[in-house]
């Protein structure tokens, strides 16, 4: 562009006096709109190297304001709607393929992973049923066991009395005569 000044340009305090504000805040919104378009000479320049606008320009910075005081907006992305965003290099977007390539691997990993995970939850959660399963089969047979040997215990005690009550029988008499005499 140009570095020459011609009468349809505006300085800088011009500018902003058109737009109602500082001349620093109108370089912030040329920073903007510079990094949005990716052309740090979108605007002319003087010979001193300031920028110069135009009313084109300015009708364009009161777009991006107005847009910018919209709810979920901002500057930034109300600069890429009105002025021409830079096109990413064919390297840039390269690289974004293989990072999306990347990302898509390391989701089916993550989610083959996780599949595997479930697997092996599901598996052990039937070995721990199974392992209750049994258990309670166990303690059922154990209790059954202790009940029956409760009953053989009993009767192998009436059994001792018994004999102990014949051989005292046998031997002359009842076993309380041997207190009684």
């Amino acid at each position: 562009m140009s570095r020459a000044k011609s009468s349809k340009f505006l300085t800088p305090a011009k500018a902003a006096e058109g737009l109602g504000i500082s001349v620093a805040t109108l370089r912030k919104y040329s920073l903007i709109v510079a990094h949005t378009t990716g052309n740090t000479d979108y605007f002319e320049r003087n010979s001193q190297n300031n920028r110069l606008y135009t009313a084109k320009n300015i009708e364009d910075f009161k777009q991006m304001v107005e847009l910018g005081h919209r709810p979920k907006m901002t500057l930034d992305s109300a600069a890429k709607q009105i002025f021409p965003v830079a096109s990413e290099s064919k390297d840039e977007t390269d690289n974004k393929d293989v990072e999306v390539e990347e990302l898509k691997k390391t989701l089916e990993d993550i989610r083959a992973n996780d599949k595997k995970k479930d697997e092996e939850i599901a598996d052990l959660k039937q070995r721990l049923a199974d392992a209750k399963e049994e258990k309670d089969s166990l303690q059922s047979q154990f209790d059954r066991y202790k009940e029956e040997n409760k009953k053989n215990e009993d009767a192998m005690i009436k059994e001792k009395v018994n004999e102990q009550v014949h051989e005292d029988h046998e031997k002359g008499g009842h076993w309380w005569n041997r207190f009684v005499k």
